[in-house]
């Protein structure tokens, strides 16, 4: 982890993707629920499966199986496409910007849309509250992601982290939430 599970609490948001946090890894929901409920964290939550945090989330994006990767992707480029991104944390921290930049940019929408079942505004959505939120978290598992699509996942989860600033800080970051909680 980039950061400390006692922080998600005061995090701004907290996208939760392919976890069941609450079965798994209750320690990390506790500081999400508190923070949702206390009005300072907002929830969003990618999964195929109705997971009990999807009962709290401000916003549940569930695309069709396997195309994790592909939402996060679209996310991302939705990210880079309405310059949300941290331009001075990623020309102080990050290599290979502008060539990414471009690369990412030719995502299309509403490609990625008809990939994953999820609707372009939606997309949208995630994309612009979770890169002006004050600080942003990722929490996810990898449990039922094909193992081939598990490594583009997880590089995708970190490039939407460091596009938007969101590594070094003492409240954001990235979370890996492995399938037993004393793994």
């Amino acid at each position: 982890s980039t950061g400390t599970v006692k922080d998600l609490e005061n995090a701004g948001c907290a996208l939760v993707v392919n976890s069941n946090i609450t079965e798994d890894n209750n320690v990390a929901a506790i500081p999400l629920k508190k923070g949702h409920k206390a009005g300072t964290l907002k929830l969003i939550v990618i999964d195929t499966r109705e997971v009990e945090l999807t009962r709290y989330a401000d916003l549940w994006l569930r695309p069709y199986p396997g195309t994790e990767a592909s939402l996060m992707a679209g996310i991302l480029s939705a990210v880079v496409n309405n310059s949300l991104h941290d331009e001075e944390f990623l020309r102080k921290n990050c290599e290979g910007w502008g060539d990414f930049q471009r690369q990412i940019s030719i995502i299309n929408l509403e490609d990625i849309e008809n990939i994953t079942g999820v609707p372009k505004d939606k997309i949208l959505t995630v994309a612009n509250i979770f890169a002006v939120a004050e600080s942003s978290s990722i929490l996810y598992g990898l449990d039922n992601v094909p193992k081939e699509q598990q490594r583009s996942l997880v590089q995708t989860l970190a490039d939407l982290v460091l596009v938007t600033g969101n590594v070094g800080r003492e409240i954001g970051g990235l979370f890996p939430m492995r399938s037993g909680a004393n793994e």
